[in-house]
């Protein structure tokens, strides 16, 4: 009987450093996972931010209006108004020489292209051996209508 009691005692002993072992191994793969969905969910709003700005572009012809499109659209992620993101606006016409967004008359058949630059900021590079920010990038091209 009191060697079965000291098996059990035992056996508690070697689940509890089993536990200690593997938790710190769980713990890191939990914190990947978050943190590689929180940039992919960022990825999505960028590229539609992107899309969004050159739409608004097109259909206004005023890159102030894409720039507040895109910065609106944005608005929601931790970071928006850091140093790092940017918003750029340009705009071709349907010969491929650069366009002018002060003209009073769009240049139908042009493209508008939008190029947003977001900094993203880890949870917890220091844990995965990330660096602590990325640079997501959006893009898109909308004809000019």
């Amino acid at each position: 009987m009191l060697s079965k009691l000291r098996s059990r005692k035992s056996q508690r002993g070697a689940a509890a450093l089993e536990f200690a072992l593997v938790f710190p191994v769980l713990l890191l793969l939990l914190v990947g996972i978050v943190d590689f969905g929180m940039l992919m969910s960022t990825q999505s709003v960028v590229a539609n931010a992107a899309r969004e700005g050159a739409r608004t572009a097109a259909l206004s012809n005023n890159a102030m209006a894409a720039q507040n499109a895109v910065n609106t659209a944005i608005a929601s992620l931790p970071g928006a108004t850091n140093v790092g993101t940017t918003v750029t606006v340009a705009c071709t016409t349907a010969a491929g020489d650069p366009c002018n967004f002060s003209d009073s008359t769009p240049d139908t058949g042009g493209t508008v292209t939008v190029t947003l630059n977001y900094l993203h900021t880890w949870l917890s590079p220091v844990l995965l051996g990330l660096a602590p920010t990325i640079t997501l990038r959006g893009t898109s091209f909308m004809r000019i209508e």
